[in-house]
């Protein structure tokens, strides 16, 4: 009963940030926890209540929550706010209110596949395009790590050549983009400097934006800091792979060099400091070999990666990044300290040996679910 308690009060506190992100004056209706196993989420204008399924709450990550609790509220801005509850339930009205707030696919349909975790693989499953595309990027890394360094290099910088020149080509066309995002949940209360070294690295050299949140945890009933990537539904697969193989991998250095060198705990930060500049020296190498359009490079600085020109020119992107967060604001986090410029060094030297490689991994379907009127 407990957990049912606190359930409704952060459904309560999540519509009013969702009104005051999105700048609309709905009235706080009632809250439900329903039993339905197949409907998740439900609004009544009769008694003004959204229900919302226990089953959602169990089984689903609580962006996939906030998302129903979105596609609710539209209902409610349809019969309140509009005044048109007699239209078609998910008809023209419904989309209006949708764009309002910010409510993206799949979560603006009638009845749907509702995502476990709202992955970009998810969202584009059937999407046979991307699949292509991330399938030969998995084939690159899968032999990025072959144990003969010099074929792990070439295959690591031909995976990045090809993801390079998929992003030119994409902000050249006219054709218009998917996006997708991926929430990293740290389990965390704040974020470490391991997190935002990493997602650093993301936005400069792997064609995605970042922004730093936080997620309610409905088992601990606590609020966890999260590191959100958001781009093309590739990149996004891509970047994810990144963020995780380079989370484990530095870990995984530092216990070897810990274990070598005698070296105490406290050095950790600074190894691993020094691995991450090593590698993001290396691809600062690859990339000063290749040859980027001149209308790219224009009126933007060439101090910039061209990842971040890239995103920075994307105006789909932009579009997709305010309809997600229409109230960003930027923070300035300190820079982390070296204890010893020798552990650094040593560091620095190893990171420039890394590769990316394994597989991109897309994760285990869905559980097709009911959005209610």
């Amino acid at each position: 009963m407990e957990y049912r308690r606190k359930w409704l009060y952060q459904l309560q506190s999540e519509f009013k940030l969702i009104c005051s992100w999105y700048r609309i004056a709905l009235a706080v209706p009632a809250f439900r926890i329903s039993e339905s196993p197949a409907t998740l989420g439900s609004w009544n204008s009769a008694s003004r209540t959204i229900s919302i399924s226990a089953a959602l709450i169990n089984e689903y990550t609580w962006d996939a929550v906030i998302n129903v609790l979105k596609h609710e509220m539209a209902h409610q801005y349809v019969d309140e706010y509009l005044g048109r509850g007699m239209e078609q339930p998910h008809g023209e009205s419904f989309m209006e209110a949708c764009k309002k707030l910010g409510v993206l696919f799949p979560f603006n349909t009638a009845t749907g596949d509702t995502p476990k975790i709202f992955t970009a693989a998810r969202q584009h499953r059937d999407n046979a395009e991307y699949d292509r595309k991330v399938n030969k990027v998995r084939k690159m890394l899968s032999l990025a790590g072959s144990t003969n360094q010099h074929e792990a290099l070439a295959a690591m910088s031909k995976a990045n050549s090809f993801i390079r020149k998929y992003n030119l080509e994409r902000l050249d066309s006219l054709e218009p983009s998917r996006y997708s995002y991926d929430i990293v949940n740290t389990k965390k209360k704040r974020l470490h400097f391991i997190e935002r070294r990493i997602a650093s690295l993301l936005m400069d050299y792997f064609y995605v934006d970042i922004v730093y949140s936080e997620l309610f945890d409905p088992e601990s009933l606590e609020t966890f800091k999260t590191i959100e990537l958001l781009g093309t539904a590739e990149n996004v697969a891509v970047a994810r792979h990144v963020f995780d193989f380079l989370s484990h991998r530095v870990e995984f250095l530092w216990q070897t060099y810990k274990k070598s060198a005698r070296a105490p705990g406290k050095l950790r930060k600074t190894y691993i400091l020094g691995l991450l500049q090593g590698f993001r020296e290396k691809l600062a190498k690859e990339e000063k070999k290749q040859v980027v359009p001149i209308e790219i490079l224009a009126g933007t600085g060439r101090h910039k990666t061209i990842s971040a020109l890239v995103v920075a020119k994307d105006p789909g992107l932009s579009k997709f990044m305010a309809c997600r967060f229409p109230r960003l604001r930027k923070i300035q986090y300190r820079s982390a300290g070296i204890y010893c410029a020798n552990t650094y060094t040593a560091g620095k030297s190893e990171g420039k040996k890394i590769t990316i490689h394994k597989t991109v991994k897309h994760e285990a379907g869905n559980l097709g679910r009911l959005l209610g009127s």
